[in-house]
């Protein structure tokens, strides 16, 4: 029944009576029907570059093989790094040549990184704590003891080219919190492996 207040105000009054017809019409007052339109945003869209650099990201992790030693932490080679000890292999004819990987407190941010090339039956005989992964990618081997893969997890070894110089380096590590300009001293995120090391106990 619509009443007047005076000075053309108006008001619905709904009135309850207890008939199903009642009841019917008041059921259909849901508050789904009078919900605010959501304005989410739409996902960012990502740019062709960064589509391709995480399919590169993506396919450099699938394609790099556990070959010695067990552990759910993942580490990559880039292409770049296989072609690098690809060229050393067969400059040296030894098919056994491998990269190996260490972690050393030391540096200006506290931390280094220890790379060398060595022979993987080598490193694997002086093992006496059974301790190191050799991770491959083609012919390229990449050597780490538990510690360091520990930090390293999830990074990239990778060979770049800079006006200091070429070198293998370890890229894109998501645990990394700060780095020198060279990026052979830094420091991590020991919340962030913490994170990682629990996400990886509840998997």
């Amino acid at each position: 029944m619509i009443r007047s207040l005076g000075r053309g105000i108006r008001y619905l009054s709904v009135r309850w009576n207890g008939t199903s017809s009642s009841a019917a019409a008041v059921s259909k007052l849901k508050a789904s029907g009078f919900s605010l339109p959501q304005n989410n945003p739409p996902p960012p869209q990502l740019t062709p570059e960064q589509t391709i650099q995480l399919q590169t990201d993506s396919a450099d992790f699938a394609i790099t093989k556990l070959v010695h030693g067990v552990t759910p932490k993942k580490l990559a080679i880039t292409e770049r790094a296989v072609s690098k000890l690809r060229l050393i292999i067969e400059t040296d004819k030894d098919p056994d040549s491998a990269l190996r990987i260490g972690v050393e407190s030391g540096g200006c941010h506290g931390f280094q990184y220890n790379l060398k090339l060595t022979q993987v039956a080598k490193e694997l005989a002086q093992d006496k704590d059974n301790d190191l992964y050799v991770f491959k990618r083609g012919p390229a081997q990449v050597i780490i003891d538990d510690s360091s893969l520990e930090i390293l997890q999830d990074s990239k070894v990778d060979y770049t080219k800079e006006l200091i110089g070429s070198q293998f380096k370890v890229v894109d590590s998501p645990y990394t919190s700060t780095s020198c300009g060279c990026g052979s001293s830094f420091d991590f995120d020991f919340d962030k492996l913490e994170e990682a090391k629990l996400a990886r106990g509840s998997s």
